[in-house]
């Protein structure tokens, strides 16, 4: 059986390692597609990948971006998100509009925003984009790709992703009979990215919970959505550290003669103001003076987020004691060991809103987290933090201020690690819900093959593949990229583009005229000194003139002349 694995770039195969491992050991192909390249060790990731196995290979997807109606779509993409997030289900997640307004076309903020009273309301906004986008052109280049690849089954990884061309590629398998399935990377994607506006004929989920979105919020099929477990984190829950907690602390540079705290920043977006770091700054200095001694004096590692490394800049720990800022992306086998040893060492982890609490809470230790207004909208404002809080009791242990933080971290520095019945019942119900002891990586693969041995889907249906709706759709889109069309379909950030354009074009314009006033002042100037020196010539030539060669002085000196030539002959 032939698999291709599609995602946006190819650090989210990192998500998906234990489950092409396991389709390969079961005598599978499995290619890699990507859209776009990464900063976060992705490639190396696919190489090696490919190096370990012969029936992995790797490769980029057609750009599409070319196509006349690309940015259109891309648009649509962005204003179904926002017109999403208008649901009254999304009331207490200010964050989710926050972050997807400043790509709504104007339009469609305008046609969701009541105007004295009018407005012709989100759902039929949301029905005629979800059209829209069900009648959008094809790409030739995607069609000629997929059909080369001939794939028994696709495996989408970023169809929560309005930039991802996993739409088209979902919208081109349908039209071939190849079965597709939406592969859910986090534990996230289903509540805060993009809806699935067009469904896969299945979606492989971690848990009940995000079969729950994926019904409820994307409005699939629920025999349609399989539940395996998270295979993202088989690999933690036997996994044991390769050195002793003394050769770890030597090699980051902490004291191994007492316990310490490991913080893991958070990739939050938009970032807080002020972001992360400086927060980290203050959470240190407050550690480092409370009144527990255990605490005050312990090691304190902090693991900035690959995403977020850029906000660190300008910050300073100098002068503190014991104090480590070290840490990279967990993709290739040393960095895996550098973390998994970092948490599984640590006495207690701390932090905002990150996946790692549940990596920290398989490793069984304590994870704790204060609830300062400045994370308000990151943590109690978005559904995947009210997971770890809600889940079968949650596994969070949370402080309404930074004392109280200080307070629960002086006593989990205390306890013995492990895990306790609590964080069971989180873990089962929310990372292995098969059991404990059951990976999610073979349910996964189980649901792969499966879904390539099932009978094809039936075909579309005559309203979705009109050619003449089609037609209009597409020249509709075209037409939006010049003109009115393109205006009305302008977000903040291409007004935001555009005034900065327009700034750029007055400050060349005010450039260019300041140069062409300088060079004309600078023109007349040398013109005038060019005239001054003409003037200054004539007149020399008059003076001269004047002095020899005026016919009255002529006259006088001939006359004078001739008396001393008579008065000479008379003598």
């Amino acid at each position: 059986m032939k698999v291709l694995f599609s995602a946006l770039h190819f650090g989210y195969f990192r998500n998906f390692e234990s489950v092409i491992h396991a389709l390969v050991e079961r005598g599978h192909h499995v290619h890699l597609a990507a859209d776009e390249p990464d900063i976060a060790g992705g490639q190396g990731l696919v190489e090696r990948l490919a190096a370990t196995h012969r029936s992995v290979t790797f490769g980029w997807t057609p750009g599409i971006e070319r196509e006349p109606w690309c940015a259109a779509a891309q648009k649509l993409r962005y204003a179904l998100d926002y017109v999403r997030f208008l649901d009254a289900r999304y009331a207490d997640a200010p964050k989710l509009r926050l972050r997807s307004i400043e790509r709504t076309p104007r339009i469609v903020r305008w046609l969701t925003t009541p105007l004295a009273g009018i407005s012709p309301g989100r759902r039929p906004v949301e029905a005629g984009l979800k059209w829209a986008e069900r009648m959008m052109p094809r790409s030739a280049a995607m069609e000629r790709w997929l059909e080369d690849e001939a794939p028994d089954v696709l495996l989408l990884a970023s169809l929560t992703y309005p930039r991802s061309t996993n739409i088209e590629q979902l919208k081109i398998a349908r039209s071939f009979g190849v079965p597709v399935a939406a592969c859910i990377m986090s534990w996230d994607h289903l509540s805060s990215k993009a809806l699935l506006h067009i469904a896969p004929d299945a979606t492989i989920v971690w848990n009940d919970v995000q079969r729950r979105e994926a019904i409820d919020l994307h409005g699939l099929p629920a025999d349609s959505v399989a539940v395996t477990g998270a295979q993202c984190y088989d690999q933690w829950f036997s996994r044991r550290p390769d050195r002793s907690r003394e050769e770890f602390c030597r090699a980051v540079g902490l004291p191994a003669d007492r316990p310490f705290v490991l913080y893991v920043c958070s990739a939050m977006s938009p970032s807080p103001e002020p972001p992360e770091p400086a927060f980290v700054k203050r959470w240190v200095e407050a550690v480092r003076s409370c009144p527990d001694p255990v605490l005050r004096n312990a090691g304190l590692l902090i693991r900035p987020h690959p995403e977020r490394l850029k906000e660190w800049r300008g910050i300073e720990l100098h002068g503190l004691e014991h104090v480590v800022i070290a840490g990279r992306n967990p993709i290739d086998d040393d960095a895996k060991a550098d973390y998994f040893d970092a948490l599984f060492y640590s006495a207690a982890v701390a932090g905002v809103c990150t996946s790692a609490f549940i990596e920290a809470a398989i490793i069984g230790r304590p994870i704790l987290t204060p609830l300062l207004p400045e994370f308000a909208i990151h943590q109690n404002g978005m559904a995947h933090f009210r997971y770890l809080r809600d889940v079968e009791g949650g596994v969070l242990r949370m402080a309404s201020s930074l004392d109280e933080h200080l307070s629960q971290l002086a006593t989990a520095l205390a306890e013995p690690p492990g895990r306790d019945e609590r964080n069971r019942r989180f873990l089962t119900a929310f990372v292995r819900p098969a059991g404990l002891d059951r990976p999610a990586t073979p349910l996964f693969v189980d649901e792969v093959e499966r879904l390539a041995l099932s009978d094809p889907r039936a075909p579309e249906t005559a309203r979705e593949s009109s050619p003449a709706a089609r037609t209009f759709v597409e020249r509709l889109a075209v037409s939006a990229t010049t003109g009115v069309g393109r205006w009305l379909l302008m977000d903040a950030i291409d007004d935001a583009r555009a005034r900065s354009e327009r700034q750029s074009d007055e400050r060349r314009r005010a450039i260019e005229q300041q140069r062409a006033d300088y060079r004309a002042a600078k023109r007349r100037k040398r013109d005038a000194m060019v005239q001054a020196t003409e003037d200054e010539r004539r007149a020399k030539h008059r003076r001269k003139w004047r002095r020899g060669l005026n016919p009255r002085k002529q006259v006088a000196r001939l006359k004078g002349g001739v008396k001393q030539l008579i008065g000479a002959r008379h003598q």
